[in-house]
């Protein structure tokens, strides 16, 4: 129509918000015409009479059911708009299930995962969603054909197919590719739940000979070795001396000491340390908006009052090197003004960063020449350094904060000799030509007896950074 506005559905109702709030119209009276003229168009379909009975002085109609005699059944009520909104319901309540109906047959994959998600973050945290976004932008985002398959029509065979072409595409190890299965089944359960299926559909039918290799990656690329480890503590001192205000370089040495998680030794208090041992029961983590799920962004870290796991909360032994790395800590602190609470690690009013403490291990190992680590190849090489030494596993795994020793074993423990001094003790075994002295531990740790509970120390929230 020459000189007419053409609007979008969406833009309509914008229009009609704009023009009640001016006062032009009243929107509630507008909507009360939509539904009488619903109710109009539905009582003159309806294909059966309405009539009035004077005897019972009462209303009658029929309504269609496949159940009774003549597929319909009679129904009656006092009052004829009683009845008529009977009738209405009825036909109402049919065109929501059809539209429901097709709107599940619709419903794509991709789109049950965003909805799904949207429920999800109610129940965990901004770094699982992170996690989770991640998986499905790198193994089903760019699988189009399989996320477009509506919900309904979804089979066995589609997920067998995706899983198969997954592992061909991607080199996974067991772990990864079974956390990338979860998506799709966490997603799918919700669909039941939901009730837009019956039926869940997923299943795992993979050749698992496609999996990568889960074979223990090669001791010098997953710990430091005897003589790389002094090296890169006298990197870590070298720096320090280059910038003494900087108290990252220690963040780094201690852990040599203590094996904690790069975001428990950050959070670590003063009044965390009694007599010769320390409380580890708190960790930094970073937290994400989430708000966009396809351009999710990171807000900083903070510091909460739990660790990875309960039984991440313990106590560690100090060895006197960590009593030495904590003062030295608490004299830069009070000689720069440093202080956030009673934290260790601070820094222009709050925690340091675990980009800090990246940032020296990565640069100190390149300093030295040898393979770059990371402050998680710190914590293995503690806890090998414990075994080789002759620490009882059951302790080791205590001192990770692990829930079972297989854990501790499979992925934490690796020989930390260089390959000479390897060859020279397995030698020394197979000739017989002497008595092998024990190894002696490199770090006096102090004795302690059991594991004590963890006090009542304040568990307040701490405030986001």
């Amino acid at each position: 129509m020459n000189g007419g506005i053409n609007i979008t559905e969406n833009s309509d109702i914008e229009l009609l918000k704009y023009i009640a709030e001016s006062g032009i119209i009243d929107l509630t009276y507008v909507q009360e015409q939509v539904k009488m003229k619903k109710r109009e168009e539905i009582l003159k379909k309806h294909q059966y009479s309405i009539w009035f009975n004077e005897k019972e002085n009462v209303w009658y109609s029929y309504l269609p059911d496949d159940s009774k005699a003549n597929n319909r059944r009679k129904i009656k009520r006092k009052n004829k708009s009683d009845l008529q909104k009977v009738i209405c319901d009825y036909y109402l309540s049919i065109e929501i299930g059809q539209a429901e109906e097709a709107k599940n047959k619709k419903l794509s994959i991709e789109n049950l995962f965003y909805e799904f998600m949207k429920h999800k973050m109610n129940e965990v945290n901004s770094g699982t969603v992170k996690r989770m976004m991640s998986d499905w932008n790198r193994f089903y985002k760019p699988n189009k054909e399989f996320i477009a398959i509506s919900v309904k029509n979804l089979t066995k065979i589609n997920i067998d197919d995706f899983f198969n072409s997954v592992l061909a595409t991607h080199e996974l190890k067991k772990k990864a590719f079974y956390n990338m299965c979860g998506i799709l089944k966490q997603t799918l359960e919700y669909a039941v739940d939901a009730e837009y299926i019956e039926k869940n559909p997923y299943r795992i039918k993979v050749n698992k000979k496609k999996f990568a290799s889960s074979n223990k990656k090669p001791s010098v690329k997953e710990v430091f070795q005897a003589g790389e480890k002094e090296l890169f503590i006298n990197e870590m001192k070298r720096r320090l001396e280059n910038n003494p205000s900087n108290t990252a370089p220690l963040a780094v040495m201690l852990d040599f000491e203590l094996g904690t998680r790069k975001g428990e030794i950050l959070a670590i208090c003063k009044t965390d340390i009694v007599n010769n041992r320390i409380h580890i029961h708190r960790q930094l983590v970073e937290e994400f908006d989430t708000s966009d799920l396809n351009n999710i962004k990171s807000l900083g870290f903070r510091v909460v009052d739990y660790t990875k796991s309960e039984d991440g909360d313990r106590w560690l032994p100090l060895t006197a090197e960590a009593k030495r790395i904590i003062e030295r800590i608490e004299k830069i602190n009070k000689e720069y003004g440093y202080e956030y609470k009673d934290f260790l690690f601070v820094r222009d009013g709050h925690c340091i960063s675990p980009d800090a403490v990246d940032a020296q291990v990565k640069r100190g190992c390149e300093h030295i020449g040898i393979p770059v680590k990371t402050m998680h190849k710190i914590r293995k090489t503690y806890a090998s350094t414990l075994l080789h030494n002759g620490v009882n596993i059951s302790i080791v795994k205590d001192m990770l904060g692990h829930a079972d020793e297989s854990t501790t074993l499979k992925h934490y423990i690796y020989n930390i000799e260089d390959s000479e001094e390897t060859d020279h003790k397995v030698l020394n075994a197979l000739e017989g030509s002497g008595k092998m002295k024990s190894d002696q531990s490199d770090q006096n740790i102090i004795s302690f007896s059991g594991k004590r509970k963890a006090r009542n120390l304040d568990k307040s929230k701490l405030p986001a950074l």
